[in-house]
């Protein structure tokens, strides 16, 4: 694909070489136990996969599709402590500070988070409450939807993914006030769960993708966790010495070659300079910076005579 990008600072013609270095999910057949897998694809790749929101779950399920006949292991284990997540996963959906803004009024020894006048507290996953759910298509108050029908906290998160994006998350005093308006003076279910369980290369992610047998957190968890083929590519937890296929994050490298056209303002300049073309260099690099976050490396593509930049009456004449 060509891109054409216009600085009004100098003239010609030229093309330069991106090298973009992306993620890919890598499935490799031969059985290992978790901890070989780990090692294996931290040695290959980057590590065991992580998955940081639905659509790289999606990227996942593509990359393993039918070729498995069992289980597929992932980067996600039980670790010693338990720490609060709430379930809608994407971090671009948090500002600084937002995921840890918890105002509780009792903190006890239950796994999911309720809410009630203002505050949170720990529930146990599987009584009923009413729910509420958050809906991002959605602008203002009307995000925000209370289900007035007693679930279990994880019946109500599949029922908000299903119909909306999911439990309502509380990330500022704003929403606190608002769910609280919502509920109307009910106790509610909101996205808040605590859980043991860490990711291989320490990505801090909440996304979680059971099965519904899964409950949210329980003594008796084996310690691995792995894409189940007899769950439609839901997760389950098996012992880390079973031998499985499993799914490595690797990474991608892509050249792209990208057509650059300047405008001349100064006729004085010599675009063939070194010095004047790494100023170049250092704008299309700051300018890159704003929109690609993964660009890595930025130099000039020669033509055959040596020069980088040629100008549009030459390459018409040639």
């Amino acid at each position: 694909m060509e891109n054409v990008i216009k600085l009004m600072i100098l003239a010609g013609l030229c093309s330069l070489c991106l090298c973009v270095y992306q993620y890919q999910y890598v499935l490799f057949h031969t059985p290992k136990t978790w901890t070989e897998a780990q090692s294996y694809c931290r040695e290959t790749c980057v590590d065991l996969a992580t998955m940081e929101d639905m659509s790289e779950m999606d990227m996942a399920l593509q990359s393993v599709g039918d070729d498995y006949s069992d289980a597929v292991w992932i980067g996600l284990y039980k670790g010693s402590d338990l720490k609060w997540h709430w379930s809608i996963a994407d971090k671009d959906f948090y500002k600084d500070g937002e995921e840890n803004h918890l105002i509780w009024s009792s903190l006890g020894t239950d796994n999911c988070g309720g809410y009630y006048s203002g505050k949170l507290f720990t529930v146990s996953c599987l009584v009923t409450k009413y729910s509420v759910c958050f809906d991002i298509s959605e602008q203002g108050a009307a995000q925000y939807i209370l289900r007035p029908e007693l679930t279990n906290w994880t019946t109500a998160r599949d029922f908000c993914r299903r119909n909306y994006t999911d439990l309502v998350s509380l990330r500022n005093d704003t929403e606190y006030t608002t769910v609280q308006k919502v509920a109307n003076g009910n106790s509610v279910f909101v996205g808040l769960f605590r859980d043991p369980w860490v990711w291989s290369d320490l990505t801090d992610s909440s996304l979680r993708y059971w099965r519904q047998s899964q409950v949210v957190n329980t003594e008796y968890h084996q310690n691995c966790v792995a894409i189940l083929k007899n769950e439609s590519g839901k997760w389950g937890d098996r012992k880390c010495t079973e031998m499985h296929p499993f799914l490595c994050k690797c990474k991608k490298s892509n050249l792209q070659i990208v057509k650059l056209g300047i405008s001349l303002q100064d006729s004085t300049l010599d675009l063939n300079d070194p010095t004047v073309q790494n100023s170049i260099l250092e704008q299309m690099k700051q300018r890159l910076s704003e929109n690609v976050n993964d660009v890595i490396h930025v130099n000039w593509k020669k033509h055959s005579d040596g020069r980088v930049f040629i100008k549009e009456t030459e390459k018409l004449n040639t």
